[in-house]
């Protein structure tokens, strides 16, 4: 197993795409802090992978509280010793043409996708370097490098990820943690399921990927394997595109 005896927290761990790297990690062999403000799918989530044999904790974080993130951080080490892999994947989105974004629809997707995140490789950080080994993987999205309708502030948010990323990769590298961003395209999570109720909005997204589908959750999975394990010790401040080749037409 890839990642035995490791310790991870997956941020929006509960649900979506989080809920397949909590999963895919515990079975990789991680114990898996479950951190998200969904509390009926977090315990959910937890018994799911304890029944499989797994280990994992629900911890309910919300993310744009620096306290929340500190805690999560503490409880890990509390729980099981130490914290070598975080998944930064919590995040949200409001779709509105840009006359239409408030300024509510847009601090709080600062709140959450950019500052919440920044907070908890804060946290993660300050462990990682007494350690002085630690992986840190964000999540970003296809929207931080291509222009979408309705999604200014959304892009913003994921553009945002990738400078914060590179800064933390650089600042980090002397004590032996790696800091990288996944990139995920439009993938079949709740998200993408409320747009997908209008079929046109599927046609014309499904159009525009050559592989001509929405990736799966577990697609996504492989990505986030290979930068929480040592096969990418020697890989920092790096942005992996996994969209179905959008991004290259």
């Amino acid at each position: 197993m890839r990642l035995e005896n490791k310790v991870a927290i997956v941020t929006g761990g509960a649900q979506g795409l989080g809920e397949a790297y909590s999963i895919g990690m515990a079975r990789e062999g991680a114990s898996v802090i479950i951190a998200d403000v969904d509390e009926p799918s977090g315990y959910k989530l937890e018994e799911l992978i304890r029944n499989s044999g797994g280990k994992a904790l629900f911890v309910r974080t919300d993310v744009s509280r620096k306290a929340d993130t500190e805690a999560m951080v503490q409880k890990a080490i509390k729980e099981f010793g130490c914290l070598d892999i975080i998944v930064n994947n919590a995040g949200i989105l409001f779709s509105a043409p840009v006359e239409d974004t408030t300024e509510e629809m847009w601090d709080k997707q600062f709140a959450v996708n950019v500052k919440g995140l920044f907070f908890c490789c804060q946290a993660a950080a300050e462990v990682m370097k007494k350690q002085k080994s630690g992986k840190i993987i964000n999540i970003s999205s296809i929207a931080a490098i291509g222009a979408q309708a309705g999604l200014c502030a959304y892009s913003s948010c994921k553009g945002a990820i990738l400078p914060i990323t590179r800064v933390f990769a650089l600042e980090l590298c002397k004590w032996n943690v790696q800091v990288n961003v996944i990139l995920p395209g439009t993938t079949d999570t709740g998200m993408a399921k409320l747009a997908m109720a209008d079929p046109n909005w599927t046609r014309q997204v499904t159009k525009s990927i050559p592989m001509g589908r929405l990736g799966m959750t577990d697609e996504l999975l492989g990505a986030v394997l290979y930068f929480a394990s040592d096969d990418s010790k020697y890989c920092t401040g790096q942005t992996l595109i996994v969209d179905g080749g959008y991004s290259m037409v």
